[in-house]
């Protein structure tokens, strides 16, 4: 049940791709906004914290104002000749009466007013204050000394005042006292800065042991006396407040008070809701296009899965051909990545197992093929070891023989003879230019390897067969690719050298074109990509076949080409003095070692083969594919000869009726690879690959 529901909820891969893809993009697009939030949240912050601060200082300023207007006022008040006289003759009553009428005119709490010395007059609010010495007071002695000077005060513990001092002068002398006048810092001047401000504000006085006490403030004054400990920000039943403090001061310098403007945070993001509406909108719609976005690179990244799949089953059911079509497809549709390699990767599978395909139904169709042990001119390099069953070709079970047998004198190896006391005989594969090649068992590992063994009336005649077969074994031990006859080893038994070779489960290309003739176009291509993979494989180690043609083509019973017997492969030209030369063509005892209607005409001519060399023969492999034989067909050597070096190759293979379907690139890259000028031929097996790749 919870499988189900899964495959209903997650749809294939392409769901799956878009439901992970989505939630990041919901977990990043969440985080953004909440980051954005965030943010926005902190510059609303500042911004208040900003506005507190400069609230503030309008509150101070505000302050200022209202002490030199006050200040103003009495110097206006104390300059009439009537209240200096009275303060000159220390009249008592009549300075009281004074007093009452200054704090009237300027609308003060309080006024009092001292001598020259700075001793008590008369004051307003305690009418029978007089003789208290206040000379100590820095408000009242900067006024004896002939300056206006202010600042704040503090009384009964939470009474905050503002007070101003000014000299009663008389023109020409000294002053002759001082008036005080005092205005108390209560609600109404609060409110007066909450206008002013936008915030509310609460002023308090200092205790000597530091404590604040409320004074005035525009808030409850719980509320207030809670938010006063707090320097910057406080919580008051479950609200949360910004605060911003400033002190107040004696006209001394000491603290004996401050006011604190507050704002409450709910208040701050008046225009953050805003923002944050248009955070969500945008991230609604920032939304919708993502998961749409998701959901096209999900179409996307799955697309080529699918048709990968696709091709899968194509080649499941046997349709290489559709299989491999729509793997190239799909690597063309995508971008450069892993699913393009995949696709590559796995359209070239497809195309190589169409290829084996072609040629096992080649090898199915060729009846009857020599059974194991025939005698045939079979290549030196492998061999065929199959027979018939029921129109198939399968291998022959390996038979150990019995008993095992010394080798005939003579040199040659008979079936159940066991040669260097490991390897059992059975049967003979075929004959070449060098060396006679058998079929054997390895007794030691248990393994059928082809054993090849150096002409024995050669060592007689050359003395130089040996050197030619160790380096025979050295460059082909070069070259490791899966279309090549993997070489085994090299060794000497009684004076006689010997190699052994993997062994091919098939039959020679050359077997092939007998028994059943000319290849179809598409065949003879599957055959022409495998021989040009070896081909590019050997030149890539600097190794030149030389004797290229279909007898040393083996065909493996799952339709793999192997190239064999490099028995006549040099190593290319590096350059330099020290590369090695050939002699004419190659010599073994005076005769050419090479099979001149697959040679190329410089070879012919005594030049050493190179790459091009192995790319004619190729091309005349090619040619005897398509056609069924060389363009080359003389009765005489002579004629042969002359035809080959005199005549240039024709530009097109004399295919019979049966093949005009072949391909004109086809046609055009058999001329090319026969072209009697190597200059004019194809310069490497690569490029020749990638022709190939593009003949539909």
């Amino acid at each position: 049940m919870r499988t189900d529901l899964r495959a209903r909820l997650l749809p294939g891969l392409t769901g799956r791709v878009f439901l992970v893809t989505a939630a990041i993009v919901c977990a990043v697009l969440a985080a953004a906004l909440a980051a954005a939030s965030v943010s926005a949240r902190a510059a609303a912050v500042r911004d208040a914290r900003r506005g507190l601060e400069q609230a503030a200082d309008l509150t101070a300023q505000l302050l200022a104002g209202r002490g030199r207007s006050l200040a103003g006022g009495a110097r206006v008040f104390v300059q009439g000749p009537y209240f200096r006289a009275l303060v000159a003759e220390r009249r008592r009553d009549d300075i009281l009466d004074q007093a009452f009428e200054g704090a009237e005119q300027l609308e003060a709490d309080w006024v009092f007013i001292t001598d020259e010395r700075g001793v008590l007059l008369a004051k307003s609010d305690e009418p029978g204050a007089a003789g208290e010495p206040m000379a100590g007071i820095p408000l009242v002695a900067g006024a004896l000394e002939g300056r206006v000077t202010t600042g704040f005060g503090a009384s009964r513990d939470s009474v905050l005042f503002q007070t101003v001092a000014v000299p009663i002068v008389v023109p020409g002398a000294a002053p002759v006292g001082t008036l005080v006048a005092t205005r108390v810092v209560d609600t109404t001047l609060a409110r007066d800065v909450q206008a002013a401000t936008g915030t509310d504000v609460v002023f308090y006085t200092l205790e000597p042991d530091g404590r604040r006490r409320v004074a005035a403030s525009t808030m409850p004054r719980d509320a207030a006396a809670a938010l006063l400990p707090a320097s910057n920000a406080a919580r008051v039943d479950d609200d949360r407040y910004l605060t911003q403090h400033a002190a107040l001061v004696t006209a001394g310098g000491d603290p004996v008070g401050g006011f604190m403007v507050v704002r409450a945070a709910a208040a701050i993001p008046t225009g953050l809701a805003g923002v944050r509406r248009s955070l969500l909108v945008a991230g609604a719609l920032g939304l919708l296009l993502a998961l749409a976005a998701a959901w096209l690179a999900a179409l996307r990244v799955t697309r080529p899965t699918r048709t990968l799949a696709a091709a899968a089953r194509a080649a499941i059911g046997g349709d290489y051909v559709t299989a491999a079509r729509t793997a190239r497809d799909a690597a063309a549709r995508t971008s450069p990545d892993e699913i393009t390699a995949l696709a590559g990767a796995l359209g070239t599978l497809l195309a190589e197992l169409r290829e084996k395909e072609l040629l096992v139904a080649v090898l199915e169709a060729a009846a009857p093929l020599p059974v194991a042990g025939a005698p045939s001119d079979a290549p030196a390099a492998g061999g065929s070891a199959a027979v018939r069953t029921r129109g198939a070709l399968v291998p022959r079970r390996a038979t150990h023989p019995a008993p095992h047998r010394a080798p005939r004198i003579g040199g040659t190896l008979s079936p159940g003879d066991t040669f260097a006391g490991r390897y059992a005989v059975q049967a003979e594969l075929g004959r070449g230019g060098a060396g006679i090649v058998y079929r054997a068992l390895d007794l030691l590992v248990d393994e059928r390897v082809a054993l090849k063994l150096l002409r024995p009336e050669l060592l007689a005649t050359d003395a130089q067969a040996r050197e030619r077969l160790i380096r025979e074994l050295r460059l082909a031990r070069r070259v490791s690719h899966r279309n090549v006859v993997r070489t085994h080893d090299l060794m000497e038994h009684d004076g006689t050298p010997f190699i052994t070779m993997e062994f091919v489960e098939g039959a020679s290309l050359g077997t092939v074109l007998r028994a059943r003739g000319p290849l179809a176009a598409h065949t003879a291509l599957a055959l022409a990509r495998q021989l040009a993979r070896a081909l590019e494989a050997a030149h890539e180690q600097g190794v030149v076949h030389g004797d290229l043609k279909p007898e040393n083509l083996l065909v493996r019973l799952d339709g793999l080409l192997k190239v064999g017997d490099f028995g006549v492969a040099t190593l290319m030209r590096r350059g330099g003095p020290a590369a090695p030369r050939l002699q004419l063509a190659g010599t073994i005892g005076g005769a050419i070692v090479g099979t001149p209607e697959y040679m190329a005409p410089e070879v012919l001519l005594g030049s050493e083969p190179d790459v091009r060399a192995d790319l004619y023969a190729m091309g005349m492999v090619l040619h005897a594919c398509l056609s069924g034989g060389t363009p080359y067909q003389v009765d005489t050597p002579r004629a042969f000869l002359a035809r080959k070096l005199d005549a240039p190759a024709p530009r097109t293979p004399d295919a019979p009726t049966a093949l005009t379907a072949v391909p004109g690139d086809l046609h055009a890259l058999v001329a090319d690879l026969t072209a009697p000028d190597p200059d004019a031929r194809p310069a490497t097996a690569a490029a020749v690959a990638a022709r190939l790749a593009r003949i539909a």
